[in-house]
């Protein structure tokens, strides 16, 4: 699916995801809204790392990691309402996504690298633990599962008999 080597060193460095993930912290926030943030983008996370390896590894493991990204995936998207809750935001459901790209592991890119670009970005943040922007970080999260889903779906052999 890609060359060998990672886009994304960053993803495997745990001092700098943990920079990544506490620059998400709202300065305004309790001790809640700090727990809350750090869990989201600590799974946002493990998510991204589960969807490059699904991008990066050899075929025979590929059905092993895209059915764990898009478990992660679903995860988070079962932790959020309640997340929401605790940081005293509303939960607005996934925001609708576009039509998908042609191609599962184009579909699994672009959805990686969005969230990619929201983990890097803390700005996402500034406003709360799940501001007004959640409804489009679970869009994100759904998109990443779904396109692991289609990976899935593509990498298997639907002519054996089971």
């Amino acid at each position: 699916m890609s060359a060998p080597g990672h886009r994304r060193p960053w993803l495997y460095d745990p001092s700098l995801g943990g920079v990544l993930v506490r620059s998400h912290r709202s300065p305004t926030a309790g001790a809640a809204g700090r727990v809350v943030s750090d869990a989201v983008w600590s799974d946002v996370l493990a998510l991204l790392r589960w969807a490059e390896a699904t991008l990066s590894c050899p075929p025979e493991l590929r059905t092993g990691t895209a059915w764990r990204t898009a478990a992660t995936s679903a995860a988070l998207l079962r932790r959020l309402p309640g997340l929401c809750r605790e940081a005293g935001v509303a939960w607005p459901g996934p925001t609708p996504s576009p039509p998908p790209l042609d191609g599962a592991a184009v579909r699994l890119r672009s959805a990686a690298d969005r969230l990619a670009l929201r983990l890097c970005s803390p700005e996402e943040g500034v406003a709360g633990p799940l501001s007004e922007d959640v409804g489009d970080l679970a869009r994100d999260v759904d998109e990443v599962g779904a396109a692991a889903l289609a990976v899935l779906a593509a990498e298997t052999d639907w002519t054996t008999a089971g």
